[in-house]
């Protein structure tokens, strides 16, 4: 029970300090930080993840070995082995075994152009399959393409804007005229720049001019309680 009290006790007066003199009205930036992420962030990465899947495939099978090319005299080693009396797991006894194994050769794999191209694997030793290389083609100019249109649309509008400029006029204006006076719509449509400061632990804004020859309507908000003026402020 005292335990359920105290806990109620810190949460209820943790709450009303931070209610009261902590937390304030969040800032009214709209949508514009959902735009900015999918205009720029969200597209760059998926330019980005295309660009790095490309290369990465490209750089397959990250061991850096190449099948030595036929007539290679640093390659003409003698990788053969052979054993005899040789015991098989199923109990068959072999008097002799020669094994086998293919010459490899170090071979850079981290050489990669852009975009990812099979011919930078040189013409001596390639670490490439044929279905490798010709994928690596497809993914290399897909991820080229994404990079140009990613740069043509962020970079595109602000360059044809300015050469267009240049010639003629651009302004276009923004709205049309609504046939209304500006006294017509004081305190429901339109408000005025009031000097105002806020100030943590006031419930409204100071404000920090006279007022006394402004219409209280322009100034965007009233007091909550009807006993108290705007001038009280």
């Amino acid at each position: 029970f005292f335990f359920g009290v105290g806990i109620l006790f810190v949460q209820f007066w943790t709450d009303k300090i931070l209610l009261m003199r902590a937390w304030q009205t969040n800032p009214s930036i709209g949508p514009e930080t959902s735009r900015f992420s999918r205009r720029y962030f969200t597209t760059a990465a998926i330019v980005i993840g295309a660009i790095s899947a490309a290369t990465v495939y490209a750089n397959f099978p990250f061991t850096n070995l190449c099948n030595c090319p036929d007539g290679d005299d640093k390659c003409a080693v003698d990788v053969s082995q052979m054993y005899s009396n040789v015991t098989l797991l199923s109990g068959e006894r072999l008097e002799s075994v020669a094994t086998s194994a293919v010459a490899l050769k170090f071979c850079n794999q981290a050489k990669v152009s852009f975009p990812p191209d099979p011919e930078h694997q040189g013409f001596d030793y390639v670490w490439m399959t044929k279905s490798q290389e010709k994928l690596t083609t497809i993914y290399g100019w897909i991820s080229f393409v994404l990079l140009v249109l990613f740069a043509a649309g962020l970079f595109g509008h602000r360059v044809t804007t300015f050469l267009l400029s240049l010639w003629k006029g651009i302004y276009e204006p923004s709205g049309f005229d609504q046939q209304k006076d500006f006294t017509d719509g004081i305190g429901v449509d339109s408000f005025a720049y009031v000097p105002q400061l806020k100030e943590p632990g006031f419930t409204f804004p100071l404000l920090a001019c006279d007022i006394s020859k402004i219409n209280s309507d322009l100034i965007g908000w009233k007091p909550l309680l009807s006993d108290k003026t705007i001038e009280s402020h």
